[in-house]
């Protein structure tokens, strides 16, 4: 996937340590957005919140998110892209999307 438009107005979430840190990204992002709506958020998910992306129902992703699991640790824990919900897109290396938005401006926050 394409490196997304890097502005001033971006946050990159990381969730990384259970399933459950991908929901609380996404409510982190919903009220960071409700403060500034011109923000965009990026979750970035690696290691055992993988598993939070994976089934057939849709996340509630809302406008201004994207939500991005790593293909790395998707490799590590046998997850195929195909397992993945619906409109959550891949990154070839976490480490390398954060540390490029990182380098762009974007704000870090580890969930």
């Amino acid at each position: 996937m394409a490196m997304a438009h890097q502005t001033s107005k971006e946050v990159i979430l990381h969730a990384s340590d259970e399933a459950g840190d991908v929901q609380r990204a996404i409510e982190a992002a919903n009220t960071l957005r409700a403060t500034d709506p011109e923000l965009e958020a990026r979750i970035i998910v690696t290691g055992p919140a993988l598993s939070g992306l994976t089934g057939h129902d849709g996340l509630e992703i809302p406008e201004g998110v994207q939500v991005e699991a790593c293909r790395i640790g998707m490799g590590r824990r046998g997850i195929a892209e195909q397992e993945l919900r619906p409109s959550v897109q891949t990154t070839p290396s976490a480490v390398v999307t954060i540390v490029q938005a990182q380098s762009a401006g974007a704000a870090y926050v580890r969930i």
